[in-house]
């Protein structure tokens, strides 16, 4: 089992990245005084980023992890003749990460990538009680807002490695060191299927 989304490496992710200046300050003195007001205004951060945002964290603060998932995969698909099968909780963050990657680095398009990860949508989509306008509710964790897999989550998470890497392969993946070597392994292991 690895934990590309642990929680507090993608709150430090969310406090040193995502908040003003104000209100990292604001968030230290919180930490003291009152986590209650810390813990409000970092739902409130994560929210305002959705999935995406998400995307972003568990792409950032799970390198390693993330690194050792797609070694683990290409391994087993080179001593095996089947598939292989990785999943998360709801199947579309850390899942769908990771499927972008794998697709990537077998030339899937932008849109093939996009539009396999909107698969997932409709059957996770939660029921919304404010009539599907996935209104922030201030202060905590807004589900409604982070149910299914739009387009755009997808869409967003593909600009925001291009533009931080030049490219998800070889820009990202290479940084987190699964390079043109394992690549290559995991496209021929792939062949073979």
């Amino acid at each position: 089992r690895l934990d590309v989304q642990p929680r507090d490496k993608v709150i430090d992710y969310l406090t040193e990245n995502w908040m003003t200046p104000s209100q990292q300050a604001m968030s230290k003195l919180w930490l003291i005084f009152d986590v209650d007001r810390l813990h409000s205004l970092r739902m409130d951060v994560l929210n305002e980023k959705g999935l995406a945002g998400l995307n972003e964290a568990i792409l950032e603060v799970g390198k390693n992890d993330i690194c050792v998932a797609l070694k683990e995969i290409t391994r087993f698909l080179e001593r095996s003749e089947r598939s292989v099968a990785f999943h998360c909780v709801k199947g579309k963050d850390r899942t769908g990460v990771l499927a972008m990657l794998i697709q990537s680095v077998l030339a899937h398009t932008d849109e093939q990538i996009i539009q396999e990860y909107f698969l997932s949508d409709a059957p996770m989509r939660e029921p919304s009680s404010d009539g599907g306008n996935r209104v922030l509710e201030r202060g905590s964790f807004c589900r409604n807002r982070f149910s299914g897999a739009p387009k755009i989550a997808m869409i967003d998470t593909l600009k925001f490695v291009r533009k931080k890497y030049g490219s998800v392969s070889p820009g990202y993946l290479d940084d987190i060191s699964f390079d043109a070597s394992w690549r290559k392994r995991l496209v021929n292991a792939q062949k073979k299927l």
